[in-house]
């Protein structure tokens, strides 16, 4: 479970981060702050409530929802909680990270980005900015890649529907994308090559931004069909050790025998 994933790295990326001045944690689609699991209806907290629970805490929370009313819930919330080094921001985040946020965020604190999109709403552009905003170690990113979930369903539009191409074209940053499906259509690839040429795509692309070690996950699955994977990207080598841990862990869902909450120093 993608949230399992980013409690437990964050826990650990505090820690490591705790010396330093300032830290700061941005959450692009951070919305309401609370989940339902599908499988049991377990509530369940959401990312934004994952990262204010990491202790240390950060020393600056940046959280973005498109939906006013979403983000509204969110942000009072946390006045209800009295945290006062948490903003939220209401907008579409390829204009509020770059724009709003990141003059914000000195160049060479550390810095982390949990980017976590249903669908391809995240332009390759915002990821860019992102990664060229740290001077000296990049900004870390978590990164939900949408490939069955999205990506793949729209293929079949693409070549009748501009919308669609732009939209893809966009969230890959250039035309690669129709490239690749070209070649893998031409080679009469099966589903699951053709999910790794995608995966290794976005990858690659991540190198391209100077990242030196990218950890993408295996499918993530949803009643036995995969919609997604989890990209971690760093140019740390502790980093992505931590994370290969994290990815090994045996998962088990929120409600259910044998889970187990993360594991925090005591404040």
């Amino acid at each position: 479970m993608k949230l399992e994933y980013l409690d437990n790295y964050l826990q650990a990326y505090v820690i490591a981060t705790k010396q330093a001045q300032q830290t700061h944690y941005i959450d692009a689609f951070a919305g309401c702050g609370q989940c339902v699991l599908r499988e049991n209806g377990y509530p369940v907290e959401g990312s934004p409530w994952r990262a204010l629970n990491a202790m240390p805490p950060f020393t600056h929370y940046h959280f973005v929802e498109k939906e006013a009313t979403l983000a509204a819930h969110l942000r009072k919330a946390i006045l209800g909680k009295s945290i006062e080094n948490a903003d939220v921001y209401t907008g579409d985040c390829n204009q509020v990270l770059p724009n709003e946020i990141l003059p914000k965020i000195p160049q060479h604190v550390p810095s982390f980005a949990f980017l976590d999109p249903q669908g391809l709403q995240l332009r390759w552009a915002t990821v860019q900015a992102l990664a060229s905003h740290r001077k000296g170690r990049k900004m870390e990113l978590l990164i939900l890649y949408p490939y069955d979930m999205a990506v793949a369903r729209l293929f079949p539009l693409a070549a009748k529907n501009q919308a669609t191409h732009v939209t893809l074209t966009r969230f890959y940053g250039d035309e690669s994308w129709s490239e690749q499906l070209e070649q893998s259509v031409g080679m009469g690839e099966s589903t699951e090559q053709r999910r790794d040429r995608f995966v290794q795509l976005y990858v690659n692309n991540l190198r391209s931004l100077g990242y030196k070690y990218i950890n993408p996950s295996e499918p993530l699955y949803f009643h036995h069909r995969p919609l997604y994977h989890v990209i971690f990207a760093s140019d740390h080598e502790v980093g992505t050790k931590i994370m290969r841990d994290v990815w090994a862990k045996t998962r088990f869902v929120p409600g259910e025998l044998f889970y187990q909450r993360v594991k925090r120093p005591r404040s």
